[in-house]
């Protein structure tokens, strides 16, 4: 079993390893995404096409799963083997509570198993571990990209250590997958989150922010969108996208205008519609660079949030994807936060330059996530309300997977203080699994769900 400082000198390692590098701060590597000629609504990977496919039912439930590393990773997993043990009846049918699941959202470290379900469905259930989990895939990023023919690479701006980290991943993990594979696969609509690093703003993986930018996103591969949500800075490099805008007769929905004049009575819809519009110029902005999604949400929850709030509430973003009215609404968050490090305060000492990049991000991702948590909250008990009918009420459900949950001291500071990594041992994960399952089941909030639907 690793140890605390353990974990901590492995991700120092990995820093040190990485910054002495080249194509890290300099180049992100060579934009690849293809364009569009023209925007098709009814095509591409986006949630209107993907409801053509895939009926939502009475339980539209949507998982959501947060950045941190490995740890994150195998919570979230934890999490998907407990729902697909747990048998439930919904209108005289019984069915695995696996199989009611809507929308995965996945950040950083969360979108590792968010993207693999979308992709493999009960697939997850018997590769996933020895793929990704149970993988040293920081040892592996390392030994690849000191490969001499690599290293020499790096010095080009064709090539940087994300792109390295995507074509591992699209090897060991997702299998070559693109887009156009998931839109295939008739699996939950996944969201795979990263962060517009000039902007500061969500970027979501979707054909609806691709026709922003005059892309194909079907042709994306998916270790990409992976590697740009886990491309922690200073670690790993930008993913980089071409922007295109105005090229292929994109024009704005309509809830656009109403949404962009509401500065004064509604701001966060205006914010939201600003962030959208951020992409129209294609001269001001020619380039977008994409890094960690726990930048702007290490949750996975705020781009509902702000969909939400951009076309004028849950009603309206329910007709404009075409879903039906649920009997219950369900929103599960996985979330592998950890504690501030307490061995900064036991030495004079300055941190490393690891050990400081990591409580400055850590520090801020915490501060962030209880409002993001608070305004999800509300956000499905008032999704909720609104899609309500007379006769037919529509039920809300909030749950919330993480540590803080466990009432034992010392197996909380256990899991708390789990590196944040791409290296785990075999032992950390299982425990990990096991916590994640026992966390959701033994949930109020996840037993009064369970007492509705039986």
């Amino acid at each position: 079993m690793a140890s605390r400082g353990r974990g901590s000198r492995s991700r120092a390692a990995l820093a040190a390893a990485l910054l002495v590098l080249p194509g890290g701060g300099c180049f992100g590597f060579h934009a690849i995404n293809p364009p569009i000629e023209r925007v098709l609504p009814d095509q591409g990977y986006r949630p209107s096409v993907a409801s053509q496919h895939r009926d939502a039912g009475h339980v539209f439930v949507t998982l959501a799963f947060s950045g941190g590393g490995t740890r994150a990773a195998a919570l979230a997993y934890g999490v998907l083997e407990e729902l697909e043990a747990t048998e439930v009846v919904v209108r005289g049918d019984r069915k695995r509570l696996l199989d009611e699941v809507d929308t995965v959202s996945g950040v950083s470290g969360g979108s590792f198993p968010a993207a693999y379900y979308g992709l493999f469905g009960d697939r997850i259930f018997t590769e996933f571990e020895q793929d990704f989990l149970k993988r040293n895939v920081q040892r592996g990023l390392i030994l690849r990209i000191l490969r001499p023919r690599n290293l020499l690479r790096l010095f080009t701006p064709l090539t940087s250590r994300s792109e390295l980290a995507s074509q591992y991943y699209d090897e060991h993990v997702f299998d070559g997958a693109t887009f156009a594979d998931l839109t295939a696969a008739h699996g939950p609509r996944i969201y795979i989150n990263a962060t517009d690093l000039s902007q500061g703003n969500r970027f979501t993986f979707s054909q609806g922010q691709f026709d922003l930018i005059c892309s194909d996103l079907d042709a994306f591969p998916i270790s990409r969108a992976v590697a740009a949500s886990s491309a922690v800075p200073g670690l790993l490099s930008p993913i980089t996208l071409r922007n295109r805008a105005g090229s292929c007769g994109f024009e704005p929905p309509p809830w656009f205008g109403a949404a962009m004049a509401s500065r004064n009575a509604d701001p966060r819809r205006y914010r939201a519609a600003r962030a959208y519009a951020d992409y129209f110029d294609a001269e001001a902005r020619p380039y977008i660079h994409l890094v960690d999604g726990g930048i702007s949400d290490n949750l996975g929850l705020r781009a509902s949030i702000e969909i939400t709030a951009a076309v004028g509430g849950a009603e309206k973003l329910r007709e404009f994807f075409g879903v039906g009215i649920p009997d219950h609404l369900v929103l599960v968050v996985v979330n592998a936060e950890t504690e501030p490090n307490p061995a900064i305060d036991l030495s004079a000492s300055a941190p490393s330059l690891a050990v400081l990049m990591n409580s400055i991000s850590g520090a801020q991702i915490r501060r962030y996530n209880l409002e993001t948590l608070l305004l999800a909250h509300q956000g499905v008990h008032q999704a909720a309300a609104a899609m309500s009918r007379p006769g037919h009420t529509v039920e809300a459900h909030f749950v919330e997977v993480s540590f803080d949950a466990i009432a034992d001291e010392q197996e909380l500071r256990y899991f708390k203080r789990l590196p944040t990594s791409f290296s785990l041992s075999d032992e950390q994960v299982d425990r990990l699994r096991e916590v994640g399952r026992r966390i959701l089941r033994e949930s109020a909030d996840f037993q009064e769900l369970l007492r509705q639907l039986q």
